[in-house]
């Protein structure tokens, strides 16, 4: 084991919170917990979320709370969604397949209404509601392997370029320092490490396994002004969960020369934390079959931990080098996030009985999106300056979009479709990709004063995942989810 009292020393003065070198928050972690989608109602996912202007919908909260004063009666609703999940991603020509499935919760609420309409003037109902939207869902899965000349050691080396093997777990724990401390790379001589592989091609693959979410709960209060003016307002708790798990190897294709073979490394992240914002909203009726809706959305801010860990181990040809349990590297720290602000604008036309359409455009300036020193004291402080300045010059500002309509036959029965359009946060030069595209339809049936309905939803993304320097694979990924809903009013 190298250096194993200058080891202790770094892992010792690491779980104090005292190296500055090793925190894991930076752009991803922004746009992961600001880019967002509504999971909710069987309705709400047929018709791609169009319900800025729409409302009377428990899932329309969450876009704009001022559609809770469509309501005129009290209503419960419950809905559940069903996704398969398939990824393929392409490495260097090579493609891996994957396939999963999950199965969440997506919306849970009510709304209470009170009837004051009893001089036919002014406001004509209140309501309070409460509801449970699925904001985002993490849960993923996916692999590559091919061949190439790069090699994660590349980067551990050029991490640690200049660094003092005395200082190196100090400063590197989680990456450099265990390619370190199992022979997987060495020093070069002048300051710098080099990778103990032939400079030729390295076989590779990786395994990254994600799950966890965004939730949301709306506590709203609304209310319906001659029912030409609706407005309304909510609190918003969100609770963030974040679950990564990657493994890595490597495998060289030639040997000749050196003893290393072969190494893997694999990284693991926990985070965990909870929000806040508030919504206002408002939906005018300039003429009776005209809707206009606006929303604003405050940024979120959340307070956040981070646990994470990593090892590694090197496989040699006479031999195979690991790191000792007790000196295995883990870390936490706390931070506080703040998500960008929303703006909505929704245009909705109503057909009499015989059906609606609905737009919605949503601007985000993700560049907005940052971090912030935990208010923890126990923790040391962090500037985050670096991070915020990367997440300025990295991050953009962009439109969704999301496009829903309805057809009701006999005062019973719906057909609905949708479209949505989420583009990426990121700039055009580093992921040049379209974003997330969503299309779906849908059906219901109403009888007295219950409702079932049942939604399908095919959700298209492509990104393109960077392991490290000159690493990219690009994942194709669909999502084919079933969603089913029932409610009831009384």
């Amino acid at each position: 084991m190298r250096n194993l009292s200058f080891r202790l020393a770094g892992a010792i003065l690491f779980l104090l919170g005292i190296s500055f070198f090793n925190f894991a928050q930076d752009t991803r972690d922004l746009i992961r917990f600001s880019e967002t989608q509504v999971f909710g109602s069987a309705r709400f996912e047929a018709m791609g979320g169009a319900f800025g202007a729409l409302g009377a919908d428990l899932s329309s909260s969450s876009i704009n709370p001022a559609g809770f004063g469509r309501y005129s009666s009290s209503t419960f609703g419950l809905a559940f969604q069903n996704t398969i999940i398939l990824n393929k991603a392409t490495f260097n020509n090579e493609e891996t397949q994957k396939s999963l499935n999950s199965f969440k919760l997506n919306n849970l609420g009510f709304v209470l209404t009170s009837d004051v309409s009893e001089n036919n003037k002014g406001f004509l109902f209140f309501q309070f509601g409460f509801s449970f939207n699925r904001l985002q869902n993490f849960k993923d899965s996916y692999s590559y392997s091919g061949q190439q000349f790069s090699s994660l050691l590349d980067e551990f080396c050029s991490f640690a370029d200049q660094v003092s093997p005395d200082y190196i777990y100090d400063v590197l724990p989680f990456s450099s320092a265990l390619a370190w401390d199992t022979y997987a790379i060495n020093e070069n001589g002048s300051g710098g490490f080099v990778p103990d592989l032939n400079y030729s091609d390295v076989k590779q693959r990786r395994n990254i396994k994600n799950s966890g979410g965004v939730s949301e709960y709306n506590f709203n209060l609304s209310a319906n002004y001659m029912n030409k003016l609706y407005i309304g307002g909510n609190i918003g708790l969100k609770t963030a969960k974040y679950f990564e798990d990657y493994y890595h190897y490597e495998q060289a294709t030639n040997t000749e020369g050196v003893e290393l073979d072969s190494f893997e490394y694999e990284y693991h992240l926990k985070t965990k934390g909870n929000g806040a914002n508030l919504k206002l909203g408002i939906i005018y009726l300039p003429i009776q079959n005209l809707r206009l809706g606006l929303s604003l959305h405050t940024p979120t801010f959340f307070n956040l931990s981070d646990d994470f860990s990593a090892d590694m181990t090197s496989y040699f040809k006479d031999t195979t080098r690991t790191v000792a349990d007790e000196l295995k590297p883990v870390g936490n720290y706390k931070y506080r996030l703040r998500t960008p602000t929303k703006l909505v604008g929704s245009l909705a036309y109503i057909f009499g009985t015989r059906g609606c359409i609905n737009a919605d455009i949503e601007v985000v300036d993700y560049k907005f999106a940052h971090f912030k020193t935990t208010a923890d004291s126990s923790y040391t402080p962090y500037s985050y300056k670096v991070e915020n300045e990367n997440a300025k010059n990295e991050l953009r500002t962009v439109v969704n979009l999301r496009l829903g309509g309805e057809i009701v036959f006999n005062s019973q029965y719906f057909i609905r479709a949708g479209f949505a359009l989420y583009p990426s946060g990121y700039s055009k030069i580093l992921n040049p990709v379209k974003g997330t595209q969503i299309f779906s339809g849908g059906i219901g049936f109403k009888w007295k004063n219950k409702s079932i309905d049942l939604a399908l939803k095919v959700e298209h993304r492509n990104f393109n995942y960077i392991a490290f320097e000159n690493s990219i694979t690009v994942i194709n990924s669909f999502r084919n989810g079933i969603v089913f809903n029932y409610s009831v009013s009384f």
